[in-house]
Protein backbone atom coordinates (compact mmCIF):
# COMPACT_ATOMS: atom_id res chain seq x y z
CA UNK A 1 0.00 0.00 0.00
CA UNK A 2 1.65 3.57 -1.27
CA UNK A 3 1.72 6.02 1.27
CA UNK A 4 -0.21 9.09 1.86
CA UNK A 5 1.43 12.80 1.32
CA UNK A 6 1.33 13.53 4.93
CA UNK A 7 2.55 10.03 5.91
CA UNK A 8 5.76 11.01 3.93
CA UNK A 9 6.75 13.32 6.54
CA UNK A 10 8.67 11.48 9.14
CA UNK A 11 8.50 12.71 13.05
CA UNK A 12 12.06 14.65 12.85
CA UNK A 13 10.41 16.18 10.09
CA UNK A 14 7.70 17.44 11.72
CA UNK A 15 9.56 18.46 14.82
CA UNK A 16 12.15 20.22 13.29
CA UNK A 17 11.56 24.22 12.91
CA UNK A 18 12.19 25.46 9.51
CA UNK A 19 13.16 28.85 8.71
CA UNK A 20 12.34 31.34 6.18
CA UNK A 21 15.94 30.36 4.56
CA UNK A 22 14.89 27.05 4.40
CA UNK A 23 11.97 28.36 2.06
CA UNK A 24 14.32 30.44 0.17
CA UNK A 25 16.77 27.83 -0.75
CA UNK A 26 14.13 24.73 -0.81
CA UNK A 27 14.77 22.81 2.10
CA UNK A 28 11.60 22.32 2.92
CA UNK A 29 9.78 18.83 2.98
CA UNK A 30 7.54 17.24 0.10
CA UNK A 31 4.22 16.54 1.16
CA UNK A 32 0.42 18.39 2.04
CA UNK A 33 1.14 20.68 5.42
CA UNK A 34 1.44 24.06 6.38
CA UNK A 35 4.15 25.70 8.59
CA UNK A 36 3.20 27.72 11.77
CA UNK A 37 5.32 29.42 13.88
CA UNK A 38 8.44 27.30 11.96
CA UNK A 39 7.09 23.75 12.87
CA UNK A 40 4.80 21.51 10.53
CA UNK A 41 1.47 20.65 10.84
CA UNK A 42 0.18 18.23 8.51
CA UNK A 43 -2.43 18.09 6.57
CA UNK A 44 -4.73 15.29 4.93
CA UNK A 45 -5.70 16.09 1.35
CA UNK A 46 -9.06 17.04 0.61
CA UNK A 47 -11.87 14.65 -0.35
CA UNK A 48 -13.35 14.72 -3.56
CA UNK A 49 -16.58 17.48 -2.69
CA UNK A 50 -14.04 19.82 -0.90
CA UNK A 51 -12.00 19.43 -4.55
CA UNK A 52 -15.77 20.10 -6.20
CA UNK A 53 -16.64 23.26 -4.67
CA UNK A 54 -13.49 24.64 -4.96
CA UNK A 55 -13.26 23.84 -8.29
CA UNK A 56 -16.65 25.26 -8.85
CA UNK A 57 -15.49 28.52 -7.16
CA UNK A 58 -12.37 29.20 -8.74
CA UNK A 59 -14.30 28.73 -12.21
CA UNK A 60 -16.80 31.53 -11.38
CA UNK A 61 -14.20 33.83 -9.78
CA UNK A 62 -12.38 33.32 -12.66
CA UNK A 63 -14.90 34.66 -14.70
CA UNK A 64 -15.42 37.72 -12.68
CA UNK A 65 -12.26 38.50 -12.01
CA UNK A 66 -10.06 37.33 -14.38
CA UNK A 67 -9.52 40.48 -16.00
CA UNK A 68 -8.44 41.98 -13.15
CA UNK A 69 -5.44 40.24 -11.57
CA UNK A 70 -4.48 36.84 -10.59
CA UNK A 71 -6.19 34.11 -9.49
CA UNK A 72 -5.03 31.09 -8.38
CA UNK A 73 -6.10 26.95 -6.92
CA UNK A 74 -4.75 24.40 -4.60
CA UNK A 75 -2.91 25.12 -1.62
CA UNK A 76 -1.18 28.31 -2.57
CA UNK A 77 1.07 29.16 0.12
CA UNK A 78 1.08 31.94 1.52
CA UNK A 79 4.26 33.50 3.83
CA UNK A 80 2.83 35.09 6.61
CA UNK A 81 5.58 35.68 8.23
CA UNK A 82 9.23 35.05 7.93
CA UNK A 83 10.39 35.14 11.31
CA UNK A 84 9.42 32.34 12.66
CA UNK A 85 8.32 30.82 9.71
CA UNK A 86 4.35 30.79 8.99
CA UNK A 87 3.33 29.48 5.83
CA UNK A 88 0.01 29.39 5.07
CA UNK A 89 -1.93 26.88 2.43
CA UNK A 90 -5.02 28.85 1.18
CA UNK A 91 -7.66 27.05 -1.02
CA UNK A 92 -8.29 30.05 -3.41
CA UNK A 93 -6.39 33.42 -3.65
CA UNK A 94 -7.30 36.63 -5.53
CA UNK A 95 -4.65 39.15 -6.14
CA UNK A 96 -5.36 42.75 -7.80
CA UNK A 97 -3.59 43.81 -10.54
CA UNK A 98 -3.23 47.02 -8.26
CA UNK A 99 -1.32 45.17 -5.67
CA UNK A 100 0.57 43.05 -8.23
CA UNK A 101 1.16 44.00 -11.83
CA UNK A 102 2.99 41.04 -12.64
CA UNK A 103 2.20 37.73 -12.13
CA UNK A 104 3.17 36.47 -9.28
CA UNK A 105 5.51 33.48 -9.02
CA UNK A 106 6.15 30.72 -5.88
CA UNK A 107 5.03 31.80 -2.74
CA UNK A 108 3.30 34.74 -2.16
CA UNK A 109 5.06 37.30 -0.22
CA UNK A 110 2.15 40.07 -1.32
CA UNK A 111 -1.03 39.75 0.81
CA UNK A 112 -4.25 38.66 -1.71
CA UNK A 113 -7.44 40.59 -1.82
CA UNK A 114 -9.16 37.98 -1.26
CA UNK A 115 -8.35 33.97 0.27
CA UNK A 116 -11.82 31.93 -0.08
CA UNK A 117 -11.47 28.23 2.49
CA UNK A 118 -13.42 25.47 1.81
CA UNK A 119 -14.10 24.33 5.10
CA UNK A 120 -13.47 20.45 5.56
CA UNK A 121 -14.78 18.20 8.49
CA UNK A 122 -10.89 17.84 10.63
CA UNK A 123 -8.61 20.39 8.94
CA UNK A 124 -8.16 22.39 11.84
CA UNK A 125 -8.50 25.83 13.63
CA UNK A 126 -10.06 28.22 10.71
CA UNK A 127 -9.83 31.01 13.21
CA UNK A 128 -6.09 30.50 13.68
CA UNK A 129 -6.00 30.35 9.95
CA UNK A 130 -8.30 34.28 9.68
CA UNK A 131 -6.00 35.60 12.42
CA UNK A 132 -2.92 35.05 10.26
CA UNK A 133 -4.56 36.10 7.03
CA UNK A 134 -5.69 39.45 8.45
CA UNK A 135 -2.28 39.72 10.13
CA UNK A 136 -0.68 39.28 6.92
CA UNK A 137 -2.84 41.72 5.13
CA UNK A 138 -5.39 39.86 3.48
CA UNK A 139 -8.44 42.07 3.00
CA UNK A 140 -11.08 39.86 2.86
CA UNK A 141 -11.82 36.25 3.74
CA UNK A 142 -14.66 33.54 2.17
CA UNK A 143 -15.26 30.67 4.24
CA UNK A 144 -17.68 28.21 2.51
CA UNK A 145 -19.41 25.35 4.50
CA UNK A 146 -20.44 22.81 1.53
CA UNK A 147 -22.10 20.71 4.27
CA UNK A 148 -24.45 23.47 5.54
CA UNK A 149 -24.37 25.41 2.44
CA UNK A 150 -22.97 28.52 3.72
CA UNK A 151 -20.87 31.18 3.85
CA UNK A 152 -19.06 33.49 5.68
CA UNK A 153 -17.26 37.20 4.35
CA UNK A 154 -15.00 37.92 7.07
CA UNK A 155 -13.04 41.59 6.54
CA UNK A 156 -9.72 42.94 7.59
CA UNK A 157 -12.13 45.64 9.39
CA UNK A 158 -13.29 42.83 11.70
CA UNK A 159 -17.04 42.51 9.88
CA UNK A 160 -18.24 39.20 9.57
CA UNK A 161 -21.41 38.91 7.11
CA UNK A 162 -22.73 35.34 7.03
CA UNK A 163 -24.80 34.14 4.30
CA UNK A 164 -26.76 31.08 2.58
CA UNK A 165 -25.49 29.69 -1.14
CA UNK A 166 -29.07 31.17 -2.41
CA UNK A 167 -27.94 34.55 -1.68
CA UNK A 168 -25.51 36.75 -4.08
CA UNK A 169 -22.45 37.85 -1.77
CA UNK A 170 -20.19 40.63 -2.60
CA UNK A 171 -17.22 39.35 -2.33
CA UNK A 172 -14.73 42.70 -3.11
CA UNK A 173 -15.96 45.95 -3.79
CA UNK A 174 -18.68 45.46 -7.08
CA UNK A 175 -17.89 42.15 -7.49
CA UNK A 176 -21.00 40.28 -6.33
CA UNK A 177 -20.71 35.57 -6.26
CA UNK A 178 -23.48 33.34 -6.34
CA UNK A 179 -23.62 29.90 -5.52
CA UNK A 180 -26.86 29.21 -5.86
CA UNK A 181 -27.08 26.37 -8.03
CA UNK A 182 -23.93 24.28 -6.64
CA UNK A 183 -25.39 20.76 -5.05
Amino acid sequence: MALSRTEILSPAVSRRRYTYRDLLEGRLPSGLYEIVGGEVVRMAPAGFVHGDWEGEVYYRLKQLLGHKGWLAVGEVGLVISKEPLTLRAADIVFLSRERCPERPRGYLEIPPDLVVEIERPGAGDIHAKLRDYFSFGVSRVLVINPEEKTLALYTSEGRVSFHSTEEEVEVLPGVRLSLKDLP
